[in-house]
């Protein structure tokens, strides 16, 4: 007998069975008919053994039509594999999208194919992704429109900044450009919310130091935090995750919207950072990071919806706060996109605790010990303060003593005490073995100034884990160090001279086309604007220049084609790329067209500059210049 006919019931003769066999065969072939899905069944060979009356339904004929036939829209499925596949096929209805689920039967007799019509589900699912796209293409053009005039406002505040002002005057300014900033934050979240939901945000993975990341991020906050009095604590704890692998941006990003927030809704006390270990079920570390606050805390009913879009809280509801309720939604589309987890635990007057369980990569954790075996005393009425800074000393391997009271300052005796500038001549006569200051940074000048006998030295607030480590050890070079903001701020005051360089703005925008060349002009290059990149190609033609700022969007043509046509004429000078908005996709799409870098608006004077020294030095001078 061959393998055909084993497979087709009407070439052999039915060997008949008891009974009650029949009538089992019978009443399953009755339960196959009266199922709603397609269902199909093949024999050894592939052959058909059996459709149900929703198979001919669709697709015509009768029984002894199919039995016998080929009947496979996809290759074979392996003995033992099973899967699911959608096609649109042609049935008597007309094109359908089928979903067929096919199995293979024991002892490897066969496959089961079950099909359900998912034409609904699909339209539906096209017409989600085609609303998705329109809605992020509208997003984009909507944001950018709006950045370009909030970074020109922004841009000409900085420029107005370093005009002589009256105090008054520099208030003013500040006050636009801190208004331009919250406009454009604003603007931003918007955007990334639109491509969160569209699946059209990319991450872009890199090493990243955690502990430094979340320093500089509560440092940009800080100013905020000491307007309103209240204190900062960073605590990177013993064998937490030092180095991961994740976007250091959108890690940014999550820390500072959950710091701002904390410092936003708190009026008393504090906001500390804690980075943890919380390994997984194989003992593996993830990095755990919580923000904590001394604030009213958040209602149940606030927390069941707290992470939607434009939910605002208590404090927003009642005018105590604004905000467009937009920062927490997008923290958590972050994470979900990190595949991390996130939650919140609070009670109305007694605070809230933000944490987030990162699902990333960790490349070290932090295992060092260097004050091990040391015993300190911290002397404070900042609960926040002093409580933060003695689980940091603790991590590191200290001995610590903490002190609420002033009149217990002996019992920092022989031990280091690191206090409050406010109990500091207490504390240099408590026997302590060295004495510490805690300052603000408007309270620095002040310390430094002060004589008084038995204080040895100081730390502002809030104190980076380097920076303690450093001076308690000995090592103040971290402390010298200037901080990142202040190096930035002194290139503004006093840019790298770059009067060698001649460079080419293509700037449609007048108002950011001023800003770009007053900027360009204060390093003492020279700087020539043209508002088109066809205009940009004659002005190359016709002189010689070093590099190349560009507008990404311009009418005719832009930046990216701009740079393609630089390219294939033979141009080699650095172009870069400045645009309104700051996408992967946008900064891909620049890279790939021919541009050495990407500064997007409003324009940063110190990278400007960073950018221009970098490319423009004397091996990568263009060879055209």
């Amino acid at each position: 007998m061959s393998d055909d006919s084993r497979d087709n019931p009407r070439s052999t003769k039915r060997s008949q069975g008891p009974t009650g066999e029949d009538s089992l065969s019978r009443f399953l072939l009755q339960a196959l008919d009266a199922a709603g899905e397609l269902l199909l069944i093949r024999g050894r060979t592939g052959r058909v053994v059996h459709v149900n009356r929703a198979f001919l339904t669709a697709f015509g004929g009768e029984l002894a039509d199919w039995v016998g036939r080929w009947f496979s829209v996809a290759p074979p499925v392996s003995e033992s594999q099973s899967r699911r596949y959608d096609i649109l096929m042609r049935t008597r209805s007309g094109p359908l999208w089928i979903e067929w689920d096919e199995r293979c039967l024991p002892g490897g007799n066969g496959v089961i194919a079950v099909g359900r019509d998912i034409t609904s589900r699909r339209e539906k699912h096209d017409h989600l992704q085609a609303s998705q796209n329109a809605k992020s293409a509208f997003f984009a053009a909507v944001t950018h429109e709006l950045r370009t005039p909030l970074a020109g406002a922004m841009g000409m505040a900085r420029l107005l900044e370093a005009t002589p002002l009256r105090p008054d005057q520099a208030d003013y300014v500040r006050s636009l450009s801190a208004s331009a900033e919250h406009a454009l934050t604003m603007i931003d979240d918007i955007l990334d919310l639109s491509r969160l939901e569209a699946g059209r945000l990319v991450l872009r993975p890199e090493r990243t130091d955690i502990g430094e990341l979340a320093r500089e991020t509560v440092e940009l906050i800080a100013p905020r935090a000491q307007e309103k009095g209240l204190s900062l604590a960073v605590i990177h704890a013993q064998g937490a995750p030092g180095l991961v692998e994740g976007d250091a941006a959108r890690l940014k990003q999550i820390l500072y919207n959950l710091v701002g927030n904390a410092v936003k809704f708190t009026d008393s006390g504090g906001v500390r950072v804690d980075i943890e270990n919380a390994p997984d079920a194989e003992g593996r570390p993830r990095l755990a990071l919580s923000v904590s606050d001394t604030g009213p805390g958040i209602s149940e009913e606030d927390q069941a919806t707290l992470f939607e879009q434009f939910e605002r809280g208590a404090a927003e509801r009642e005018g105590r706060e604004s905000g467009a309720g937009l920062g927490l939604a997008m923290v958590r589309r972050l994470v979900e996109a990190m595949r991390s987890t996130m939650g919140v635990e609070s009670e109305l007057g007694s605070g809230s605790k933000f944490w987030i369980i990162f699902d990333l990569p960790v490349i070290a954790c932090v295992t060092d010990q260097p004050l091990l075996h040391r015993k300190f005393a911290i002397a404070g009425a900042d609960t926040t303060q002093r409580n933060g800074l003695a689980d940091q000393l603790e991590a590191l391997g200290g001995d610590v003593v903490r002190i609420d009271q002033a009149q217990d300052l002996g019992k920092s005796r022989d031990r280091e005490l690191l206090i409050e500038r406010a109990w500091a001549n207490q504390g240099a006569r408590s026997g302590a073995s060295r004495c510490w200051q805690l300052v603000t940074p408007a309270e620095k000048d002040a310390a430094l100034a002060d004589k008084t006998t038995g204080i040895d030295g100081w730390f502002v607030k809030p104190i980076r884990r380097t920076t303690l480590i450093a001076q308690l050890t000995g090592r103040q070079e971290e402390e010298d160090r200037p901080k990142e903001e202040d190096r930035l701020k002194a290139k503004m005051d006093t840019p790298p001279d770059l009067s060698h360089l001649a460079v080419l703005i293509a700037e449609d925008d007048p108002v950011n086309a001023l800003i770009a060349r007053r900027t360009i002009e204060k390093s003492g290059a020279h700087a020539h604007v043209v508002d088109s990149g066809h205009a940009a190609l004659k002005a190359l033609e016709a002189g010689r220049y070093d590099a190349i700022l560009l507008d990404q969007r311009m009418p005719g043509m832009d930046g990216p084609e701009f740079a393609r046509m630089a390219r294939l004429n033979g141009y080699d000078l650095p172009i870069i790329a400045l645009t309104a908005n700051s996408s992967e996709e946008d900064r891909q799409n620049c890279l790939e067209a021919g541009m050495d870098d990407f500064l997007t608006k409003p324009l940063d004077p110190s990278r400007l500059f960073d950018t221009l020294e970098r490319l423009c030095g004397p091996e990568n001078r263009s060879s055209l210049g």
